[in-house]
């Protein structure tokens, strides 16, 4: 694992450092322990192996295809994934050749062709594109652990031809669509998509402000099919077999046949991979009558992962399931082991310290990947979790029964019980952190350090402990500090995809939006940036353009969020809105918002910011952005003007001396 890490991200002059410094604690904590020189080779040699595995895999595979970005070609290739969206929009996915040489996986957007998994698509010309980062998504590193490269635009010619392969994946598919339809008409399209989330790991049409929710209180975890799911599955069938008397060999093979279904159902997620593999080592282990160590379990799982996918450290799903493994099943027990459980209070008590533990293993993945985390997880866990797993059980029992049984409304009940605790749980902000500058990583990733070289060389639960406690309350502490500050400071935000803006206002702990372009998308950069920054409520929310259109948008993706006004230029748009018309002035606290025919102006405290249109080219700010799109370089140019079409979007302002400091999203 550290070689794939260190070759894939760690290759610069701080690589270079961070590869001496585990050196020499891996010798000094070597020489403590009475390592031979075979230990230290077979470290050296496996690091080596790994990091050479994966520069390899780098150079003839992800350098090879990714020379095709900015190019045109051709491609055929097999139907390996569908996913449709609202309004007929559909994501495909192919397994073939470029230009019928390459070996590639590569995805487009089109209409629904009607084409089937296992079904052959040619592409007589397209442009090849490579994903790029976003604000709102990692592109490169979430495609790159799909081994998807580059993306294809522009087709021309395209044929699909009906085959008869996948046929059991088809068959698969087919089910698993028509129970997630069942499981929504029955349950509601909320409660549906939770219970499509939890039994299939199917997340497409999830909602994504309940899954804010989810992940701030600290069960978002049930929603990716891991070890939870694998483990009930299989406790189901293996209680169920050992009823009839099945031998348990037969079990054995019978469990391993329905896993596979299970991971096929929800295509293949690592997660899954990983979960499979450590229970099937434990029930082997139960087979010939042998003892089952959980660290060395997981170590074969990711070993076995790591050698056929040399990208699995890429995939958020995977390290979240690696290292919330490790704290449930290896730092939870270091750390309970002294623990009695013979009443019930000291029984809560190891699990909850179990579930702090677990929380904790995958701290510095979430702050990683998802740029906040939740301290109310263990407590969350202990409560919600049983009713997840019970409302996961009765699914897989509706399953695999064909949905004989008519149990959804039972495991209905228990999912809007959980939800209703959740919005209650999420809703108090302490509970939860958000990484606001990225310094929080930073941080961590110091005391992690700190707590390891400490466990290493002292083997002390108790100090373990402290330094863990210790760490914790530093973040949090300085999170909540620097987000203190932070949301008192004049701040300015741009954002949305392309030339469109949307501009996100905070001051003296008030915050104010407004929509300049009126695209579908803004609102889900607005969510994410308040999110972000820990934001709470808004005071006001003003929209521009096409405000029929995206009211109900923004209404949707800031439902966490308490609103107090809504603006907008005509009557009848937003139910309670305030009418203002194409021109209109705010005084909110300080500051002031003026509006005049596409032109936003911002003061507060001194400092001045303008959002034109780029068809005005008008420059008469302390700082002007130009927004829209234009054909023609007719801008004009200079220190304070800043153009979203050339320039790039996703932009954060704050006053620094007489001009501001501009830092990228």
């Amino acid at each position: 694992m550290s070689g794939l890490f260190f070759a894939l991200f760690f290759t610069d002059a701080k690589g270079v450092l961070m590869y001496l410094s585990a050196a020499v604690i891996v010798y000094i904590y070597g020489r403590r322990r009475g390592f031979r020189l075979a230990d230290y080779a077979v470290i050296t040699v496996s690091f080596a192996a790994a990091a050479a595995l994966s520069l390899s895999y780098t150079a003839l595979s992800y350098e090879r295809i990714n020379g095709y970005a900015g190019k045109t070609g051709s491609f055929t290739g097999e139907v390996t994934g569908i996913t449709r969206y609202e309004e007929g929009n559909t994501a495909y996915t192919l397994k073939g050749r470029i230009d019928g040489e390459t070996p590639a996986k590569i995805m487009f957007y089109s209409g629904d062709l009607h084409a089937r998994v296992g079904d052959e698509i040619s592409i007589a010309e397209c442009s090849f594109y490579k994903p790029e980062n976003g604000y709102l998504y990692a592109s490169e590193r979430i495609y790159r652990s799909r081994h998807i490269y580059v993306k294809a635009s522009g087709l021309k010619g395209l044929k699909v031809t009906r085959t008869n392969r996948r046929i059991v994946k088809r068959a698969l598919d087919s089910y698993r669509d028509k129970t997630v339809a069942k499981f929504k008409s029955e349950l509601g399209s909320e409660c549906g998509g939770f219970l499509a989330g939890m039994v299939f790991g199917d997340k497409s049409d999830f909602d994504e402000n309940t899954r804010t929710v989810l992940y701030r209180t600290g069960i978002g975890h049930v929603l990716a099919v891991s070890g939870l799911h694998v483990s009930i599955l299989a406790g189901l069938i293996w209680t169920l077999l050992s009823r009839l008397r099945v031998n348990r060999f037969i079990s054995f093979g019978v469990i391993n046949v329905m896993l596979l279904l299970l991971t096929a159902t929800a295509n293949y997620p690592v997660s899954a991979l990983r979960a499979a593999i450590m229970l099937d080592i434990m029930y082997s282990a139960k087979l010939f009558r042998r003892q089952n160590d959980s660290l060395n379990s997981l170590s074969v799982a990711v070993l076995l992962i790591a050698i056929s996918d040399p990208y699995c450290v890429c995939s958020a799903g995977f390290l979240l399931s690696v290292s919330g493994t490790f704290g449930i099943a290896v730092f939870a027990p270091y750390m309970t082991k002294n623990m009695k459980r013979e009443t019930f209070r000291q029984r809560l008590a190891a699990d909850l310290i179990t579930g702090i533990c677990t929380t904790l293993s995958v701290f510095p993945v979430t702050m990683w990947f998802f740029d906040e985390t939740s301290l109310a997880a263990p407590f969350a866990n202990l409560l919600l979790l049983p009713m997840c797993t019970a409302a996961m059980a009765t699914g897989f029992i509706y399953v695999l029964t064909f949905g004989v049984l008519p149990i959804l409304p039972l495991a209905g009940g228990v999912i809007r019980t959980v939800i209703f605790i959740s919005e209650r749980i999420s809703a108090l902000g302490v509970f939860h952190i958000s990484d606001t500058a990225g310094y929080l990583r930073g941080l961590l990733l110091i005391a992690l350090t700190v707590i390891v070289f400490a466990h290493l060389f002292r083997r002390s639960r108790r100090l373990t402990a402290v330094l863990t406690a210790a760490g914790i309350a530093m973040g949090a502490a300085c999170t909540s500090t620097y987000g203190m500050l932070r949301r008192r400071q004049f701040t300015v935000a741009v954002l949305g995809s392309g030339a469109n803006a949307a501009v996100v206002i905070m001051h003296d702990g008030h915050t104010d939006i407004a929509d300049l372009s009126g695209s579908r998308r803004s609102a889900e950069y607005v969510r994410k940036y308040l999110t972000v920054n820990n934001a709470s409520s808004a005071d006001t929310v003003i929209l521009t353009r096409n405000a029929q259109t995206v009211c109900p948008i923004y209404a949707e993706e800031l439902r966490l969020f308490s609103v107090k006004k809504w603006v907008v230029p005509e009557e009848g748009i937003c139910t309670g809105a305030e009418t203002v018309g194409d021109r209109f002035r705010i005084s909110d606290n300080g500051c002031i918002i003026g509006y005049d025919s596409g032109r936003l102006d911002i003061a507060c405290g001194g400092a001045e910011i303008s959002f034109a249109p780029a068809s005005s080219g008008a420059d008469d700010g302390s700082i002007t952005v130009f927004y829209g799109r234009h054909k023609d370089k007719t801008l004009p140019e200079g220190k304070n003007t800043i153009d979203l079409q050339t320039g790039g979007n996703d932009l954060e302002f704050t006053p620094a001396g007489d001009g501001f400091r501009i830092r990228r999203l």
